[in-house]
Parts: structure tokens; sequence; C-alpha cells
């Protein structure tokens, strides 16, 4: 199993760190698809560099809405992307290809060129 950081995940707090997502495609989503805490997935293309994978139904919930997540509605917008984004969100290469170092790194640079960079 790789050990080597291939993807951003980003809290709705503003903690954002890279991760380990497994090769696999079926493994990777479900993986996903747990530490968004997500039923179902959408994916937003950032350019066409990047995606975010976000909880498809987050902002749909009525009062049990998922909080905003301003640091990556900051990114989207950054990358076009209007609308807000809500619940915690990982960051690929395009489609759910995983980042490499410089993908990583590009990342990173975007977020703090912009000063929404928060991970500790």
């Amino acid at each position: 199993m790789a050990t080597t950081p291939n993807a951003i995940w980003m809290d709705d707090g503003g903690f954002t760190t890279r991760i380990t997502l497994p090769a696999d495609p079926e493994q990777r989503t479900t993986v996903i698809h747990a530490i968004t805490n997500s039923s179902g997935l959408e994916a937003v293309a950032l350019g066409s560099r990047f995606t975010m994978w976000v909880d498809e139904a987050g902002g749909m919930l009525g009062p049990h809405r998922r909080p905003d997540n301003d640091l990556a509605t900051r990114l989207a917008h950054h990358y076009n992307v209007t609308g807000k984004i809500r619940g915690p969100v990982v960051i690929t290469g395009p489609g759910s290809v995983l980042l490499t170092e410089e993908g990583l790194v590009d990342v990173e640079y975007d977020l703090g060129a912009n000063t929404f960079w928060s991970a500790p």
C-alpha cells in the first residue's frame, strides 16, 4: 500500500492536510466517502488539473445542512467555480487521478498565494 501523500483533505473548519489514498479506484472511492462522511460524492472540476470531491447533498439537508467550508469555497472561487462548498472535501488530480508531489505543491501554492492555507 502506498504511503506517499497523493491527495489533500480539507475539513469544514479550515484544517488542511496531505493524505494517502489507495491506488485501487474502488477502494479510493470508499475512502473518500468515509473521510468526507458522504453517502454520495460530486466531482467539482478545479480547472483541468484538480478535482474537489464534495458531498453531493451537503447543501440540501435543510436544518441539518452541513456547515459552510469557507476555505474550500474560496479555493473553488479561485478556479471560477461558483456557489458554496459545504462539509469536508478531498482534492485529487483530474477525475480521481492521484496527485503527484508537484500537484500537491501546486494546490498548496494556490491556497497560500491566496492566503487561505490553514494547516497547522
